[in-house]
C-alpha cells in the first residue's frame, strides 16, 4: 500500500547541484520532420481553399489565393513602414544637430532607402512573378 522510502543521497549533495544529471534533449527523426511540414503545407493549403487537383489545371488560382492570404500582413508591413521611417529621420536630424553629421546623414539615408524598398515590394514581388511565369 505505501511505497518503501528511498534514499538517493544527502542534503549537501542536493544542495551542491550533485543530484541534476544531464538529460538528452528530445530531437524529432528526419521522417517526423518530414511529416510535419507535409501535414503543415495540407492544412495550409486546405485552409486557404485550394484544391490541388483543380488548381493544377488553372494557371495562377495558388498564386491569387495566396495572394490574397497574405495581403493583410503586407498592408501591415506597409503601414508601419512609415512611422518607423519617421523615427528613425528624426533620430538622424537629432543626429546632425548634435554634431554627428555622418552618423545622421547615414541612418536618414538608409531610413529613406528602407521605407522606399518596403513600399514597391509588393510591385516587385508581382514583377518576379511574371518573370517566373514566363520562363
Amino acid at each position: 500500500m505505501f511505497n518503501k522510502v528511498q534514499t538517493v543521497g544527502t542534503i549537501s549533495e542536493f544542495l551542491a547541484g550533485e543530484h541534476k544529471k544531464p538529460r538528452k534533449a528530445w530531437r524529432p527523426s528526419a521522417a517526423v520532420t518530414n511529416s510535419v511540414i507535409i501535414v503543415a503545407g495540407a492544412l495550409f493549403f486546405t485552409l486557404a481553399g485550394v484544391d490541388l487537383a483543380s488548381a493544377a489545371t488553372v494557371d495562377g488560382v495558388i498564386y491569387d489565393k495566396i495572394n490574397r492570404a497574405f495581403l493583410p500582413l503586407v498592408e501591415l508591413v506597409k503601414g508601419l513602414s512609415y512611422p518607423i521611417a519617421l523615427v528613425i529621420l528624426s533620430a538622424g536630424a537629432l543626429m546632425i544637430m548634435i554634431g554627428n553629421r555622418e552618423k545622421g546623414f547615414s541612418m536618414i539615408q538608409q531610413a529613406s532607402i528602407g521605407y522606399i524598398l518596403v513600399q514597391l515590394m509588393p510591385l516587385l514581388m508581382d514583377l518576379l512573378v511574371q518573370i517566373a511565369k514566363s520562363i
